[in-house]
């Protein structure tokens, strides 16, 4: 019987914590940021950071911040690629647009000789997300070309959908270079798929 009495008191003890979403030190920002199958809204971002860019590029490049903060603030970047809000179109000096630049530090802060699980991580999710502000940028296709010689499958699967994207043709002649050499099925089909799409790209 004694056996039996323990657990139950554990299950009563359990049933009168506080919800996680009803924690009053969970603040707006990491609410929002800790959604585990979903990226979140542009809105949900603006209710935290009403400039969104410059708040979302230093929660992705802070090693202090929660490891999956950093992957959805990177990943929720290209949203502000929008007319809602439009940081990603370059100013009419030349400059980068606040998105990319962001995006492009992410991609950076990856050393090209860390291997680990995380960095692999971060930098998919900064291919992933440079592909998606659909730039049609020739210095982005530059810097994610070469990429598609990196020795993780994930990143070159990755890089071949982020030129797709990019939607520039000059990404044709690596992407051929490329599956040429090619051995993994998934990451061919990728390339193939992205050489379909690009031939239809303007020039």
């Amino acid at each position: 019987m004694k056996r039996r009495a323990i657990p139950v008191v554990v299950l009563l003890g359990l049933s009168v914590l506080p919800a996680h979403s009803a924690d009053p030190n969970m603040t707006t920002e990491t609410h929002t940021l800790t959604l585990m199958d979903s990226i979140p809204t542009t809105d949900q971002i603006l209710k935290f950071a009403p400039d969104p860019v410059p708040h979302l590029r230093g929660l992705a490049l802070s090693t202090a911040t929660d490891f999956g903060v950093r992957l959805r603030a990177i990943r929720a970047l290209p949203q502000f690629c929008s007319a809602q809000v439009p940081h990603c179109e370059d100013d009419s000096d030349g400059a980068m647009s606040p998105v990319r630049a962001a995006v492009r530090d992410v991609i950076l802060s990856v050393g090209v000789a860390e291997r680990d699980g995380r960095s692999m991580l971060r930098l998919r999710a900064g291919i992933e997300a440079l592909g998606a502000t659909k730039s049609g940028e020739q210095s982005d296709v530059d810097m994610l070309v070469r990429f598609l010689d990196h020795p993780s499958r994930d990143i070159r699967y990755a890089t071949a959908r982020a030129l797709r994207e990019l939607c520039i043709q000059t990404a044709i002649t690596p992407l051929r270079n490329r599956y040429d050499q090619e051995t993994v099925d998934q990451v061919r089909l990728a390339i193939s798929a992205a050489l379909g799409d690009l031939a239809q790209c303007s020039p």
